[in-house]
């Protein structure tokens, strides 16, 4: 079996069409999932049937959501200063279920520093206060997301990093580093939803890794900080030999960049699985 997990980005606000707002794709993606006859799992549902605890015909026909960076895009409808009113991501589900009855799900990779994410706010939005942590207790209680691990900062390259210029977490490359991006942020996490919530996932910041994080820190020290596994941008399909600390993701506006060539991602998927 082999399940494409898809994953979109609510900040991608650049226009009202497709390939412009990552919104308006989300909804005709569903449309076109729906119309298809697959069906949505949650991360849970896969990870599961990955470990052998449910059977393959859970996983047949399915879709997985997730989206990554955690703005409030995500959460709540706001009135865009450009392009009006974008209906969140969580009410972009609840409208498909109410529509069609479908089980729907999204897994939400947030990166966590509050601090940080007042900076993003202001050099990568639009200045207004929308990447708070306020709704992430909700979101997660609701049934339709879960919060999960973007990072600490996202070693974002508008900070003053280890980033020198290149947009990606090659450099977080030793235990330290390490600590502070991943584990830092779990206690974060488990601090401010607490319950019995866990983080259990954690996306990698622009999909890449440096070779420590990858094959020594995670392998050694995922489960004890609580992460189950770790996903990349890498475009295939997940199944049951997709190595735990790098489950591959397509991206929407990256790998597909409208529904006709999502559907021919999405068919091979059913025809992969006959």
């Amino acid at each position: 079996m082999h399940i494409p997990i898809l994953t979109y980005h609510a900040n991608n606000i650049k226009g009202m069409g497709y390939q412009t707002n990552d919104h308006i794709a989300l909804a005709a993606d569903l449309k076109l999932i729906h119309q298809l006859g697959l069906r949505i799992i949650s991360l849970d549902q896969l990870m599961g049937w990955r470990l052998g605890h449910t059977a393959d015909s859970s996983v047949e026909n399915a879709v997985v959501l997730t989206c990554d960076d955690g703005s409030d895009f995500d959460f709540h409808d706001l009135d865009h200063p450009n392009y009006g009113v974008q209906v969140s991501f969580l009410n972009i589900l609840k409208a498909h279920q109410n529509a069609t009855g479908q089980d729907v799900h999204m897994t939400n990779f947030v990166i966590v520093s509050p601090e940080v994410r007042v900076i993003l706010d202001e050099k990568c939005l639009v200045g207004e206060g929308w990447w708070s942590d306020d709704w992430w207790q909700v979101a997660q209680d609701s049934g339709l997301m879960h919060i999960a691990n973007h990072s600490w900062d996202h070693n974002h390259g508008v900070l003053d990093n280890l980033n020198v210029g290149d947009d990606s977490f090659h450099h977080i490359n030793n235990q330290q580093q390490c600590d502070q991006q991943i584990r830092q942020a779990q206690d974060y996490l488990h601090k401010q939803i607490g319950n019995d919530y866990q983080a259990k996932y954690f996306a990698y910041p622009y999909g890449n890794f440096s070779d420590y994080l990858r094959h020594e820190y995670l392998p050694q020290h995922g489960a004890a900080i609580g992460l189950q596994a770790a996903f990349t941008t890498d475009p295939n399909h997940a199944n049951k030999l997709s190595d735990v600390w790098a489950i591959p993701r397509y991206v929407c506006n990256n790998d597909w960049e409208d529904s006709s060539e999502l559907k021919n991602i999405l068919i091979r998927h059913k025809q992969t699985n006959q």
